[in-house]
């Protein structure tokens, strides 16, 4: 029980920290969170559209039995809780259920071993993204449930986990299609090569079956799906929109950004072999890095999304707090999780700087408010470039160097 008391004070500081912001809203609006009303109203848009669906209305079209009046944008995976009978009057019961399960299983994946990994644990998981998910019980707090099920499933030895696992990873891609990119996680069992390949294949043709079982349904999806183009989203679609529309403003956002992406360069040349060494072939801990940096990187180079979604960075900063609880933590490991906490609490925190309006024209935009907004995005860069070069050294290792 000992060795479980840092994740129990990880665990009860974040449902003190939350419930805290729930009573005081104003640490909210600190945070730089934008509070929407009613609270949990992510999954009371899910549970609308549950009951919209029974009464035979058009979801993707219209859902006026959510408060906002926004059609349902995501599989039809996700309409089940109308036939289950969950309706919204159970969001506050379903949104609790969650949120608990949900931080019981972060604080669990985090893992913090000492004092000083709870302090790092801690600065993950009260940050502005994970609060801003909790707040709105935001549906991708549910693919990270299932995909770190997923990895804990086929890395056990029994060989119904393997296939339970990969079950569960064309749950997820039904639901909210990106978590198709974690197939490879299923390659950290210890198993044979042809094994895995098989086990790969074999869910991928699943899930290709699933996606195009709702083919037009999950096309309708990708044509009204919200792409949020304002300050409180990130990715790279929305750095070149950045550059395109605020021709004059690229000098400031070059000087906030150029000094730290070639510092990393630097750093990643200088330790590359750390980097390519970083992720272990097998296990849960490689799997979750697999799987949470594969779906971050698809998401940070195909779309644009809102901040919640970093909580996919929860999964490979399980490898960093626990090469750094174990004393076997360098610069690779260090470099990440430095740069994903900044991260963590840097998006939010230009809701003080300034508002993108209708017109797509900035207020208060300073040069300093420029480059803050270039090291930000230098940081989303570098980030995703230091996670796929990990990505590939570990591939590398388990499909080429393992087979000679």
């Amino acid at each position: 029980m000992r060795q479980h008391r840092w994740c129990w004070l990880l665990g009860a500081a974040t449902v003190v920290g939350f419930l805290a912001a729930i009573v005081q809203p104003k640490l909210f609006w600190e945070m730089g969170i934008i509070v929407m009303y009613p609270t949990f109203s992510d999954l009371i848009a899910i549970l609308a559209a549950g009951e919209a669906d029974q009464l035979g209305w058009d979801v993707y079209a219209n859902n006026p039995l959510d408060p906002y009046n926004r059609p349902h944008v995501y599989g039809p995976w996700w309409l089940v809780v109308g036939k289950m009978g969950l309706m919204r009057a159970d969001a506050w019961w379903v949104g609790l259920l969650i949120i608990g399960i949900f931080i019981a299983t972060a604080a669990a994946v985090l893992r913090p071993r000492n004092g000083r990994t709870l302090v790092l644990a801690l600065g993950l998981m009260i940050s502005p993204p994970v609060f801003l998910a909790l707040e709105r019980c935001n549906n991708d707090l549910v693919i990270f449930l299932l995909l770190v099920a997923a990895v804990w499933l086929v890395t056990r030895r029994v060989r119904a986990g393997m296939i339970a696992g990969g079950g569960l990873i064309v749950l997820a891609s039904a639901l909210k299609l990106y978590p198709l990119v974690a197939l490879p996680a299923l390659a950290v069992r210890a198993a044979s090569r042809r094994c895995v390949f098989w086990l790969m294949v074999g869910t991928g043709v699943v899930c290709a079956l699933v996606v195009l079982d709702s083919l037009s349904v999950y096309q309708k999806v990708m044509e009204i799906a919200p792409e949020p183009i304002t300050i409180f989203a990130y990715g790279a679609k929305l750095i070149l929109h950045v550059l395109r529309v605020f021709p004059l403003e690229r000098i400031n956002i070059y000087y906030g950004g150029v000094p730290i992406i070639l510092v990393s360069v630097w750093v990643s040349w200088r330790w590359r072999r750390e980097f390519w060494q970083l992720v272990p072939t097998t296990g849960f801990t490689a799997g979750c890095f697999v799987a949470g940096a594969l779906a971050w990187f698809l998401c940070y180079t195909s779309t644009t999304s809102f901040p919640y979604r970093l909580i996919l960075l929860l999964l490979p900063a399980r490898l960093w707090l626990d090469r750094e609880g174990s004393g076997q933590g360098n610069m690779a490991v260090r470099f990440q999780l430095g740069a994903t906490l900044w991260f963590f609490w840097t998006l939010c925190s230009k809701h003080h700087l300034w508002v993108l309006s209708k017109d797509e024209r900035f207020y208060g935009g300073s040069p300093f408010v420029w480059m803050t907004f270039g090291f930000e995005f230098a940081l989303g860069l570098v980030i995703s470039g230091t996670l796929a070069f990990a990505l590939v050294g570990w591939a590398w290792r388990r499909f080429v160097e393992e087979d000679k």
